[in-house]
């Protein structure tokens, strides 16, 4: 069977930044994460091993899946050198061998040196040009010393790499306290941030041994069920509450979400669990009676208190202030006959006087507003005629000392001296003139 050839998409409607291409899904040995290569033109099938390209140099891998074709970023993906030969495989066994014994030896040196790190495993190269050390650690450490021993003992390049917890946990894989594999060596790939709210929310106990995973961190899984936990939460009471029960009154003490259940302590101190439909929160202004209004006072000096009804006017004066309406007296009809004259002059006058009082901000119709108007008006040309007047006394102060630079100290402004010099003490109708 011929090789299928690789199509290259680099003109249009990609313009070069776009290309097809062959992807293959390949599991390293080093982990059991699936990572996406560019098979190029190779024909492969699920199961075959294959010497793909990485950051640390060629390491053998298996195929996991079908080829599919997709559309991505030119150079986005890291391709697939060839597939691995039976030289390759016995390679990568006897590569296996070497790490064990090179773990075991990196694990007595650490020892010995005392230093505050974690082995998590060790890594050949397919061509052998190089191991890498993955360890876990609290902080910097200072491995040189480490390095140097390394490179001693087995003669190539050493690299030294820091990790997580989490990421050696999925390096070396285990069985979860469900009785599974763990989930982030299996098919996790991505890690979720995970907290204790979490656990209180799904109503865990907040023991560590419980609680926490193979890594010593809080378990990946309690991400899974969050939402659906949140969610039903919402359709119960909250812990504390006072409840009406078909019992009587109660207080709720526990939540089973799941079972959308309720347990509450009764007001006789006993306990007993009902379902959400039959409990309802205790509103405790449900069922009380409106305060009566007090009734009329039978007291016959209370209407004629002059200081009583004093207070009840101001007090009905300053509402209907604050409302932007006027006081009602004794006078209501004159003054309702006064707007309905005001509103008929106005109605004659033409709109263009009522824009104006209104944009000049008078409130009202009638009378009030024109007195107001005339007002404003007069205001603002006395001020007018004011600066008007300030200007041109500026003016006529600038203008004089023009005059008194140009003739001199106690020069006079209409004849000066004929001399050339300041006359001093010289009147301002005429100079004296020397032959």
């Amino acid at each position: 069977m011929s090789a299928e050839p690789q199509i290259e998409l680099s003109g249009a409607p990609f313009k070069g930044k776009r290309r097809l291409y062959n992807v293959v899904p390949v599991q390293l040995r080093t982990n059991f994460i699936k990572v996406e290569y560019d098979a190029g033109s190779l024909l492969v099938h699920p199961g075959d091993q294959l010497i793909v390209e990485t950051d640390k140099g060629p390491v053998i891998g298996k195929v996991t899946g079908q080829v599919t074709r997709k559309v991505l970023k030119a150079n986005s993906l890291q391709r697939v050198v060839r597939k691995a030969s039976e030289q390759d495989i016995e390679r990568a066994d006897k590569n296996e061998e070497l790490e064990v014994e090179a773990h075991h030896f990196a694990v007595q040196r650490i020892r010995e040196r005392a230093l505050p790190m974690k082995l998590i495993r060790a890594q050949y190269m397919q061509d052998g040009s190089r191991i890498v050390f993955y360890f876990s650690a609290d902080g910097r450490i200072d491995f040189r010393d480490l390095v140097k021993d390394l490179a001693h003992r087995f003669r190539t390049r050493i690299e030294m790499h820091q990790i997580g917890v989490r990421d050696g946990t999925r390096m070396i894989g285990g069985i979860g306290p469900c009785g599974r594999e763990l989930c982030c060596s299996t098919f996790l790939e991505n890690f979720a941030p995970v907290s204790i709210r979490m656990a209180k929310d799904q109503g865990l106990t907040l023991n560590p041994a419980k609680v926490s995973g193979m890594c010593g961190r809080l378990m990946c899984c309690l991400v899974y069920e969050q939402q659906v936990y949140r969610r039903m939460r919402k359709r119960l009471p909250r812990a504390g509450q006072r409840v009406e029960t078909p019992d009587g009154l109660g207080k709720v003490l526990e939540l089973d979400v799941i079972n959308q259940r309720v347990i509450v302590e009764l007001e006789d101190t006993n306990r007993r669990t009902y379902e959400n439909a039959d409990v309802m929160l205790h509103d405790p202004k449900r069922g009380q009676t409106p305060k009566a209004e007090e009734p009329p006072s039978d007291y016959l000096w209370d209407d004629l208190d002059p200081k009583k009804s004093d207070d009840e006017s101001k007090g009905k004066k300053r509402r209907r202030r604050r409302r932007g309406g006027k006081s009602k007296g004794s006078d209501g009809q004159n003054q309702q006959s006064n707007q309905t004259q005001s509103s008929d002059n106005n109605l004659d006058k033409p709109k263009k006087s009522r824009n104006r009082r209104r944009r000049r901000g008078g409130k009202g119709s009638g009378n009030k507003s024109e007195g107001q108007g005339q007002g404003q008006n007069q205001k603002n040309d006395n001020a007018k005629k004011d600066s008007k007047q300030g200007d041109s006394a500026k003016k006529s102060g600038s203008r004089r000392r023009r005059r008194g630079r140009g003739k001199g100290k106690g020069g006079s402004n209409q004849g000066g001296s004929d001399n050339g010099g300041s006359g001093k003490g010289g009147s301002d109708k005429g100079g004296s003139k020397k032959e």
